[in-house]
């Protein structure tokens, strides 16, 4: 993969985008569906039909060169950092690990989030992720070694949180996925106008080490260059009842990732009906 111009990779994921939405008629229709539910909420720019496809198809071309970009990280040098990356609000990031209690990241699947975490462990941080099963079972091992190659600390959500704690006393940054499926704990919290159920492990996360929360995300701009952005910081309020914050950290996270989600909903690669079937058209 590294030795493929980028050009060809770009072709190459357009036609597998394609393909797949052609023939994938599970995962067209969980997009579908996600979608027409974001529209019935205002999202401006799914209100017709032909939007709600044109969107869709950007869904799984994303997702495709999201594809080729991981598979080809080790081209990834010092040089292809500058080039290739920028960062915004890194000041929310030193000042949460300026504390001394690590950080806890929150951000939804958009953009190339794996190349996120990536750059952030080739700039020097201590990053640990928590994964399930990542492109299927057949690459599953093989991308837990490329992270682990990266000393990118992986965990699953059965080894529970002793192995994030540690990270976090060490100075280090947990990166959890909170639109996504792998979550023993859930909460429920207003997401596009519907209750859903939100991973409730960054807040019980947050709450229990008493790290700073920091919500981010992955983007690419319009130039191809992937864009790590840190939106915005919360912590946990030890005034409140557990339940009580645990909620409100819970509804702070799925208010910030409709904002991001809502802005590049074009990068947002998620192929599950995240919404209630009945609500969906």
């Amino acid at each position: 993969m590294p030795a493929i111009p980028e050009s060809t990779r770009d072709i190459l994921a357009r036609t597998a985008a394609r393909l797949e939405y052609g023939f994938s008629r599970t995962r067209r229709g969980a997009v579908m569906s996600n979608l027409v539910c974001m529209a019935e909420a205002g999202h401006p720019a799914l209100l017709g039909p032909r939007e709600r496809e044109g969107i869709a198809r950007s869904i799984f071309e994303s997702y495709h060169r999201f594809l080729m970009e991981y598979f080809a990280q080790k081209t990834l040098d010092a040089r292809a950092l500058d080039e290739r990356f920028r960062f915004r609000g890194m000041e929310l990031l030193y000042r949460a690990l300026g504390e001394g209690r690590g950080a806890v990241i929150s951000a939804p699947h958009l953009g190339n989030w794996e190349l996120a975490g990536l750059a952030l462990a080739r700039l020097g941080f201590l990053v640990h992720v928590v994964t399930g099963i990542q492109f299927g079972d057949r690459l599953t091992r093989t991308v837990r070694a490329i992270k682990e190659r990266q000393r990118i600390l992986v965990s699953t959500p059965r080894d529970g949180f002793t192995p994030l704690l540690r990270t976090l006393r060490h100075g280090g940054v947990v990166v959890l996925l909170t639109d996504g499926d792998v979550f023993g704990r859930s909460l429920t919290a207003d997401f596009f106008g519907r209750p859903i159920p939100i991973p409730a492990g960054p807040a019980l996360l947050t709450r229990r080490a008493r790290a700073p929360l920091l919500h981010a995300h992955a983007e690419r701009d319009r130039s191809g260059r992937h864009v790590i952005s840190f939106d915005g910081a919360d912590r946990s309020d030890p005034s409140l009842r557990l339940d009580a914050d645990l909620r409100r950290i819970t509804r702070r996270i799925a208010e910030a990732q409709e904002r991001v989600i809502a802005t590049h909903v074009g990068q947002w690669c998620i192929f599950r009906r995240v919404f209630d079937e009945g609500h969906a058209a």
